[in-house]
């Protein structure tokens, strides 16, 4: 029995930590309970500009993380750049569809939490600059 409650105790301790894991970076950045609709939009806007930003310089600083690699020659860095961008911008084709024509339709009709596009947007940036940074620190 009180192994049983040490392990409903330590899952009660967990619980508000795993559930703020659960929080988008979208929802995180916009909190649409704690503002209203118009500057939730305005929000969503200024921080999918932010986060597009910071996604390019994840990918720029990529790009020097090869530049510095030793004992890769330069005519394999040019190629691994050249593909790492070729990825990056079928990525991004992939992330403009994604947030484009599947979010909205994700988010049904209701209008709660904001523009469905620009947050899918910002939750996908915050992935792939996450990604970036892991694998090219």
């Amino acid at each position: 029995m009180m192994r049983f409650a040490i392990v409903a105790f330590i899952a009660l301790i967990a619980a508000p930590s795993a559930l703020a894991a659960d929080v988008r970076p979208s929802q995180a950045a916009c909190d649409s309970s704690k503002i209203g609709a118009r500057d939730l939009a305005d929000c969503l806007r200024v921080n999918s500009d932010h986060y597009e930003r910071d996604l390019v310089a994840a990918a720029e600083a990529a790009a020097k993380n090869i530049d510095s690699r030793a004992g890769v020659l330069n005519a394999q860095k040019a190629r691994w750049k050249r593909s790492l961008n070729d990825a990056q911008t079928q990525w991004l084709s992939w992330r403009d569809a994604e947030c484009q024509d599947v979010a909205p339709f994700e988010a049904g009709m209701s209008a709660k939490g904001g523009d469905p596009r620009l947050a899918c947007i910002i939750d996908r940036d915050a992935e792939r600059i996450a990604d970036l940074k892991a694998r090219y620190p």
